[in-house]
């Protein structure tokens, strides 16, 4: 893993501002901009796996859209399930609120799907970057649950992706710099530490792979 190299290779390439600029555009458009911008990330996390010189690509709305578009599908049916955990707090909250003893039962109840939720979520945390790793690199929703597959990648180089990991929280930190630089420094602050964790992604895939 070569982690300086996320940080510089946007520049390495002479064409930088020019392929970043339109996809920032593009994501402007509510909803269907965002899939274009994910797609477009997702695209270079696959030209780094596969070694390829300058991964950032030119921005192909079609191409894009329908790469982000399946990662939007994989997350909504990864998000269902403590969707559905949170659906069955509901009638235990009210069996707590309108009961004149102790309801010691729903209590537990409340405290193991809090418990279960908080597992999953934080299971999601490490699998997702693995998981939109694979979906750009094999571009396909079904990529996104094979699950065998990813924890493979996960125990294969655990420390590969520790780094993608930390480069997430890294660019989470990064992210908000741009305001600084007012409006358009939003967006680019915001893309080059997506793209900077594109990179990490794609390294640690081709390592894993």
């Amino acid at each position: 893993m070569n982690f300086g190299k996320a940080f510089t290779y946007v520049f390495d390439d002479p064409r930088w501002l020019e392929k970043i600029i339109i996809p920032i555009l593009y994501s402007l458009i509510p909803v269907v901009g965002w899939m274009v911008l994910m797609g477009y990330v997702m695209r270079t996390t696959r030209n780094v796996a596969e070694g390829v010189e300058f991964p950032l690509p030119i921005c192909d709305f079609g191409d894009d859209l329908a790469l982000g578009f399946k990662l939007f599908v994989v997350n909504l049916v990864y998000a269902v399930i403590p969707m559905l955990l949170g659906l069955l707090v509901l009638p235990l909250s009210f069996a707590i609120e309108n009961s004149a003893n102790t309801p010691v039962v729903p209590i537990i109840g409340v405290i193991l799907i809090s418990i279960l939720i908080f597992l999953y979520a934080l299971v999601w945390g490490v699998l997702s970057p693995i998981i939109q790793a694979h979906v750009s690199v094999k571009n396909s929703i079904s990529a996104g649950f094979e699950i065998k597959t990813i924890f493979g990648m996960l125990t294969k180089n655990f420390g590969a992706w520790l780094l993608v990991f930390a480069g997430y929280i890294l660019a989470s930190i990064i992210a908000p710099l741009g305001s600084i630089a007012f409006f358009v420094g939003v967006f680019l602050t915001s893309m080059y530490s997506q793209l900077m964790t594109a990179h990490l992604a794609g390294q640690a895939y081709a390592l894993t792979k």
